[in-house]
């Protein structure tokens, strides 16, 4: 029996990111997942509380955020030889890659422009903490910056998940154009305020 009952809430966890990828975030609901879940929405309730716990139960069990170390893919000696500007570029740019990698976060992140739930709060804590977590690393790296680190990452990070959200279902064409045009913004504001 409980066997079956894990079994069970592992489906309905399932059908939330599928219902998320496949239809979108307005489409979520207790009668959507339970649907894809091929579960009466019953049980929803019974095993997760309602909509509320059953979202808080997937933000719990789902990795929805990159770390760090995904980011920051070379040696600290490596980093160091980068001057602090070229750097920031480059995990920027290794963000909105790792970004469209993760079609399920920005699914969340969408849904979190029109509306705060358990799980679009998960989400946000999880990127607030671990973009804390990264400006520290790269403190750590760069012990006397010339740039705001925090605030350079925060506009710049801002502006990329704007535009990855705006054109996650847009065709590659597209993307890469809009793309081009934000990365050679961020590559000459960065370079003018590392000069």
């Amino acid at each position: 029996m409980k066997r079956s009952r894990l079994l069970t809430e592992q489906r309905i966890l399932d059908a939330v990111a599928q219902v998320l990828l496949e239809q979108g975030y307005p489409v979520v609901g207790i009668n959507a997942i339970a649907r894809q879940a091929g579960c009466d929405k019953v049980l929803i309730y019974r095993y997760f509380g309602g909509f509320d716990g059953l979202l808080q139960a997937f933000a719990e069990t789902t990795p929805l955020w990159w770390e760090v170390d995904e980011i920051i893919i070379e040696s600290e000696a490596d980093c160091r030889r980068i001057p602090l500007h070229k750097f920031l570029q480059l995990l920027l740019t290794r963000y909105v890659e790792i970004l469209e990698s993760r079609p399920l976060a920005l699914e969340i992140m969408a849904w979190e422009m029109s509306e705060q739930n358990n799980l679009t709060r998960a989400l946000g804590r999880l990127r607030s903490e671990r973009g804390m977590a990264l400006v520290k690393k790269i403190r750590h790296l760069y012990l006397q910056p010339t740039v705001d680190i925090g605030g350079t990452l925060g506009v710049f990070g801002a502006a990329i998940n704007y535009l990855v959200i705006r054109t996650r279902k847009q065709s590659q064409q597209y993307k890469t154009e809009e793309w081009w045009r934000l990365q050679q913004t961020i590559a000459k504001l960065l370079e003018a305020h590392g000069n």
